[in-house]
């Protein structure tokens, strides 16, 4: 079990790691995913808008810091989310 929890945080401090560098490294990008978009003319369709699975947080856009919290937040909540659903696979193998 020890080697498990180890493997467990090496994993989300190299996901905090990439989030860091990620965050840091795009904000600094010269050029911007619309600017892109606009150089190959391509036009938003979007399939599901909904205000709540944006990925940035409303008022702070651009704000790095606030982008690696956001970042660090779901990779904690995709982590619990998977041991969670890895706990309840194994009480439905044991029973």
């Amino acid at each position: 079990m020890d080697r498990n929890r180890g493997i467990i945080i090496i994993g989300m401090i190299a996901s905090i790691i990439f989030v860091i560098i990620g965050c840091v490294w795009l904000s600094s990008s010269a050029e911007t995913l619309e600017e892109v978009a606009e150089r190959f003319s391509v036009r938003e369709n979007p399939i599901w808008d909904a205000p709540l699975l944006n990925y940035e947080i409303p008022g702070l856009e651009g704000n790095t810091v606030a982008n690696i919290a956001l970042g660090i937040g779901a990779t904690l909540l995709i982590l619990g989310l998977t041991f969670i659903t890895g706990k309840l696979l194994k009480e439905k193998e044991r029973n």
